[in-house]
């Protein structure tokens, strides 16, 4: 990436806009005018600069974008106080000492003071986190990355943290001498160990994301093939990936997991460890200390951890992460965007009757796509239709007002011609020129979530006459008579309720409601049926469209006599381009299409027929697409039900005990080390007299403030000729004693804690593996209903943001909550020993507390649902826009779908925000109780002094207690409320695991191994019902297919048909007997009967892997065999043309095959299964007439033998069955051989032939007598 060398020139500052309120339009202007490549003279690309969402940049803009001046002011007030409150406490603690000349009146001034500072703490800390919460929710939206989050609230510490280092030090030297630059010593020994261990979670954290995402990226294809997985039986293949790579992605949490606890060790121990240090030394070198000196320091070395290993530490690791996270961004950012024709018009061509004009132009699929500046190709635009493939020295003019029609074999180029001219297929050589606005409608239909007429307007104001116009033209009022709630009906993600033609009529009508002077329609007639082709053809793109320049590219090769030219390609380059009559009489490459088509319509006895599949048998109805909130309080079985998935037996008594073996042996320290304070009189009375050897030269050190070499030479004799050991009074050995008490507590203390956190950790990951892998094999489980009415999106938000709260917040939370619970109860404890009188007031206040957080906790909770709720949609936006991009840009409504995401983005960060104001509202009023408390504690001792005899070393420890209670109590009220929240993360994961479940894979007595040998169908009383919530689909069918038999299965929308194929493989279990060859199939294991069926879905869907992995997942099969299939299906030279060959890389769902390549994989499939039964639903509905006849002449010859099952998309290809089987509101009303149905009068199957037109149906009537024969 390439920076400007000027420094005067900052690219950052383009994310101040966001910041000041500019427009999300005016942030994308300000880079775009930076990326500009006219500037790009003026950028350099020295190695030691960074890329503009690099590391050093990072700070800069942050910097700026933070910049407003009262965040800076609330954090330097905030820093302020904190180092204020030792100073006075330690004031007051002297009035406890003997001999103190403090008078009652100062120390209740002091008093005072604290509960000023305390107040003003209340005021200026939750203003300043809640002012940089508000900054960092901006610059995620700016940049739509949560990491902001955490660099904005720690960033300040990069410029006051030292600042602050120093102040603590200097106080410190005040307090004990030269003793206090064992605190910079201890640091200089502990620091680089947190920082290193930052930089370390930092990688690992990387590691995770990697992993994570290739996870996520294929659930998503899981879950949007689901349908396909259970029919193949290919759970187990896909569970076993998952699942391994779920593995690694727990083992990097685990190694984080360690080195997290490490950290957490060393942040613990670091107060105690530097205060092991100074106490120790100043013991054992006579270094005067008093109780009030001795809690002074307490106070500042806490301030003093917090800071340099708190603040600090999470600012490196946090840095780590954010220079991970906008590499990542840059990495998209910095990718060459499209040049779509429909953001602006082209220039206009120099003959003013030419609408497109292509000039010599050469585009190949692997040749240069845009790519980022590090030459990164980004997958998320990897282009459809990404064949191994090139356009040729493309020549070509269309005039306006013509409609041209482009013919050619699969795989010719028809479709990528047309991306060429959206630039989606970026020319290599040549020009390619388009004269005003463009609409286009792609090979496969894309339908986006709404209602029907929202898929028809396509954000454009609804015209009556306009929207009439278009709905007539593309035969939409039947379906919509047919809708319950009309166009108001909700379509369901991605068309879920709609059938295959549906979809394509709806896709036609948004293209052509949208007023555009040149329309591509990528074979719009493919999916539907002759009259419905017929129609829209007349209707729509000759009548409704007439004026306007039209491609159409089509199969449909009786409808080219009505175009105005036609263009012949193949192998990408155009063979020939003239008229009707001119292609004929030239008897080129056209001449041998037609003679194909026509002898495959002699074949046929040219039959074109009605489709009879509508998929009706889809529901209908409104389809809420809206995800199920829970309300109410997290139940305690949430928390159990996480706790026991970790081994709660082994690993929770363990934490446990870790935990209260460190803080009893922190208490115990404590306390010793206030009874140590308590001799500081006598202490300073036996260094004074000289008791220990090191006091002469530290005092002198002390008194001239510095240190000089001639001090040096009188120190070394004395360290060797010393032993450290006290010598004298009685006091001086109980000093001893309690030193070492204390020194041994501590470091038990210290060990204690880091192995509770690791061992907590461990069992943090176990729980997080076991999560998913139940959530996984219970989703992986469910019904096929569940997949038909949750959007992708959805679901997928469970294995994404909610898993990964499980992995990395939730862990860390309940243990900072287990912790600070503990440490809380033991300093109240020890307190009320000291003091307990201090009881009265804390009842009183625990109760208000109390009723303070059960008042907010239901708000805060429902934000947090709430913020999670709205996250779902942007997963399902942005999942629709990466499978419609070439529509959107192409239709130019790229602003409007841009619009859309910034709604469901702001959407949820109000969510988000109102969350985080929820927390704060709690945590000012958490932290004011415990200020009340805290004055109260200080009023009391004062007054009760004499009568409880309280001495100031246990006063100091008290006060210390409290002082040092303020932050963790207020970090826990908070993260107590945010764990209760963040809990429902697990009671959504909780909810998946309670899902319905499909029927076992096997059973306790499986059919032989040779069933079904005949494969004869007996369907007894067979009735279906998808959920309890929706109608019965299918009514008491009863019918006998004998074995061998060639069964087609016809009907009108919602007639049942695939929910007949559905019943047979039990995707919904049904009612009454369902028997093959004698066994009944209800009564056996799903994969039992399901690896007995092959299937040829209507859409062919493959994974991203190999081609061999998407032919064999169990790998079952040899490379020969692999091979024969392909060979059978036509696919064997397309693959061999590829170096990887079995091994070539399949996209995400097969974007880089055809639509027809794809349907011979699937065909290839069932070759390979070598199954009795074969169900075929609208295999051929969206592939062109020659792949169609492939595919019938490979079911007609390699499954002769086999029973077959084929729901219809064209009569013709079941006018040869054994038998049809005619279904009507999911009855069966009629089941013979094709002959003896026509001679029925009036009859169901007669009435769908005559349909299709007085030609058609004589055709198809001759075609059944001569089959009958």
């Amino acid at each position: 990436m390439l920076l400007p060398s000027n420094t005067n020139s900052d690219p950052t500052d383009f994310f101040i806009l966001y910041t000041l309120q500019v427009p999300r339009d005016q942030l994308r202007i300000e880079w775009d005018a930076y990326m500009k490549p006219e500037v790009s003279q003026h950028y350099t690309t020295t190695g030691n600069q960074r890329d503009i969402f690099g590391f050093d940049h990072n700070f800069a803009s942050q910097l700026k974008a933070i910049r407003a001046i009262e965040v800076h002011a609330f954090h330097e007030k905030k820093e302020g106080i904190k180092l204020a409150q030792p100073f006075l406490v330690g004031r007051i603690i002297s009035y406890f000492q003997p001999g103190s000349t403090l008078s009652q009146t100062e120390v209740y001034i002091y008093a005072m003071l604290v509960a000023v500072s305390h107040i003003l703490r209340l005021i200026v800390s939750p203003k300043y986190f809640c002012n940089s919460q508000h900054i960092a929710l901006k610059m995620k939206v700016a940049v739509a990355s949560l990491i902001y989050r955490k660099a904005v609230e720690n960033f300040h510490f990069c410029w006051i943290g030292p600042l602050e280092i120093v102040a603590i030090l200097y106080l410190l030297y005040q307090q004990i001498g030269l003793v206090s630059l064992l605190t910079l010593a201890v640091t200089l020994v502990l620091l680089p160990l947190q920082f290193m261990l930052g930089w370390i979670c930092g990688k690992l954290r990387m590691k995770i994301g990697a992993a994570g995402d290739k996870r996520i990226h294929l659930m998503n294809q899981i879950i949007a093939g689901m349908r396909v997985i259970k029919m193949y039986c290919w759970e187990k293949p896909f569970s076993e990936i998952i699942f391994n790579i779920r593995g690694l992605e727990v083992f990097q949490i685990w190694k984080s997991s360690i080195a997290k606890s490490i950290n957490i060790g060393l942040f613990q121990s670091a107060s105690v460890v530097i205060s092991m240090a100074l106490f120790g030394t100043a013991w054992y070198t006579g270094v005067p200390l008093s109780a009030q000196r001795i809690y002074s320091t307490l106070g500042w070395v806490s301030c003093f951890r917090l800071t340099i290993f708190f603040f600090m530490m999470y600012l490196v690791e946090d840095s780590k992460q954010l220079a991970s996270s906008l590499k990542r961004i840059q990495s998209f950012l910095t990718v060459e965007d499209m040049k779509v024709f429909s953001e602006g018009k082209a220039k206009s061509n120099k003959k003013g009757g030419v609408s497109v004009c292509i000039r010599n132009m050469t585009a190949s699929w692997h040749g240069p796509l845009p790519q980022n500046k590090e030459g990164v190709t980004e997958k998320l635009l990897d282009q459809e239709m990404s064949e191994a493939f090139s356009l040729k020295n493309i020549d070509l003019e269309v005039k306006k007002g013509e409609l041209l029609a482009v013919v050619g074999p699969v795989g010719s180029g028809k479709t990528s011609l047309l991306l060429s001219l959206l630039k989606e297929l970026p020319p290599e050589t040549g020009q390619v020129c388009v004269q005003d606005t463009v609409g286009y409608m792609a090979q496969t239909p894309w339908v986006m979530s709404g209602t029907f007429q929202a898929n028809v307007t396509f954000g454009e104001n609804v015209e009556q006459e306009r929207y009439r116009q278009v709905l007539h033209a593309c035969a939409l009022y039947k379906d919509l008579e047919l809708m319950r709630l009309g166009d108001q009906t909700l379509v369901g993600e991605r068309g879920l309720l709609l059938s295959g033609g549906q979809k394509a009529r709806l896709t036609l009508a948004r293209t052509v409601y949208r007023e555009a002077d040149v329309y591509l329609l990528d074979d719009p007639l493919g999916a539907v049926d002759t009259e419905v082709g017929s129609h829209l053809f007349q209707r729509c793109i000759c009548e409704l469209l007439r004026g306007k320049t039209r491609i159409l590219v089509t199969h449909q090769l009786q409808y080219l006599r009505s175009a105005d030219r036609i263009v012949v390609l193949n192998e990408g380059r155009v063979v020939s381009v003239g008229t009707y009559d001119e292609l004929v009489k030239q008897g080129t490459e056209f001449s041998s299409i037609l003679t194909k088509h026509d002898k495959d319509m002699e074949e046929k006895d040219e039959r074109q027929e009605k489709s009879i599949n509508e998929q009706g048998e889809k529901s209908t109805e409104a389809f809420d697409d809206g995800e199920f909130v829970e309300t109410g309080d997290v139940g305690w079985n949430v928390y159990k039900y996480y706790y026991l998935s970790g081994r709660p037996w082994l690993y929770l008594p363990l934490t446990m005990f870790l935990l209260l073996i460190a803080y009893a042996a922190n208490g115990y320290g404590n306390w010793h080390l206030a009874k140590w304070a308590e001799l500081s009189d006598s202490l300073n009375l036996k260094t004074q007299n000289g008791s220990y050897p090191l006091y002469p030269v530290i005092d002198t050190l002390n008194q001239t403030h510095g240190l000089y070499t001639t001090y040096m030479y009188n120190i070394t004799p004395l360290l060797q000729t010393s032993n450290f050991t006290p010598k004298g009074s009685l006091i001086i050995t109980q000093g001893d004693k309690l030193m070492q008490q204390y020194l041994v507590a501590m470091s038990v203390f210290v060990v204690g804690i880091s192995l509770f956190s690791l061992v907590y950790f461990r069992m943090s990951v176990i729980i997080s593996k076991r999560l998913h892998n139940n959530m996984f094999r219970v989703v992986m489980g469910a019904k096929t209903h569940f997949f038909d009415s949750n959007p992708v999106g959805q679901i997928l938000n469970r294995f994404a943001r909610d898993l990964g709260l499980i992995d990395s917040l939730i862990p860390s939370l309940t243990s900072t909550v287990i912790e600070i619970s503990v440490q809380l109860a033991m300093k109240i404890g020890i307190t009320c020993i000291i003091n307990p009188f201090l009881l009265l007031p804390l009842t009183p206040l625990v109760i208000v507390l109390y009723l303070i957080r059960r008042f907010s906790l239901p708000t805060t909770r429902n934000m947090k649902r709430l913020e999670a709720m709205t996250q779902s949609p942007i997963f399902s936006h942005i999942s629709d826009t990466l499978v419609g991009l070439q529509s959107i840009r192409a239709l130019g409504m790229s602003r409007k779908f841009l619009q859309d995401f910034d709604r469901f983005q702001d959407r949820h960060t109000s969510a988000f925000f109102l969350y985080l104001s929820t927390i704060r509202w709690f945590s000012v009023r958490s932290l004011f109780i415990l200020d009340v408390y805290f004055v109260l504690v200080i009023l009391l001792s004062l007054v009760l002094r004499d009568m409880i005899g309280l001495s100031g070393g246990l006063f100091g420890m008290a006060l210390n207690y409290l002082l040092t209670m303020a932050t963790p109590f207020s970090y826990m009220m908070r993260k107590t409320a945010d764990l209760n929240t963040l809990m429902t993360s697990v009671e959504r994961i909780v909810s998946y695991t309670k899902l319905e479940q499909e029927a076992p894979k096997v059973s306790n007595s499986p059919p032989s191994s040779s069933w079904p040998q005949n494969g004869e169908i007996k369907l007894v009383n067979v009735g279906l019902q998808y959920s309890s919530d929706t109608d019965q689909v299918l009514h008491n069918i009863t019918c006998l297919i004998n074995s061998r038999e060639k069964i087609g299965i016809v009907g009108r929308t919602g007639a049942g048909k695939s929910s007949l194929l559905a019943a047979l493989l039990r995707l919904a279990e049904p009612t009454g007997e369902i028997y093959i060859d004698d066994v009944n199939v209800l009564k056996i294991g799903l994969h039992e009967l399901r690896n007995k069926i092959s299937v040829i879905p209507q859409d062919p869907i493959l994974f991203s892997g190999t081609l061999r992995k998407n032919l064999d997942p169990f790998e079952e099969y040899t490379d020969d065999q692999l091979w024969i299939a392909l060979e059978q299906v036509q696919l064997k030279v397309k693959v061999q043309s590829e170096r990887e060959g079995l091994y070539m890389e399949v996209s995400d769902s097969g974007h880089n095959l055809s639509v027809g390549q794809r349907q011979l994989v699937c065909l290839a499939r069932a070759i390979l299964r070598q199954n009795n039964i074969l169900v075929l639903d609208e295999a051929t509905a969206n592939v062109d007439h020659s792949t169609d006849r492939l595919i019938q002449e490979t079911i007609r010859s390699r499954f002769k033998n086999c029973t077959v099952l084929t729901v219809a998309h064209r009569i013709h290809t079941i006018m040869d069955s054994s038998k049809v089987m005619v279904l009507n509101q999911g009855k069966l009303v009629e089941f013979d051989t094709p002959y003896q149905l026509l001679q029925i009068e009036d009859g169901f199957f007669k009435n769908l032939v005559q349909q299709t037109g007085k030609a058609q149906a004589k055709v198809l009537q001759s075609l059944a007598e001569n089959y009958h024969k």
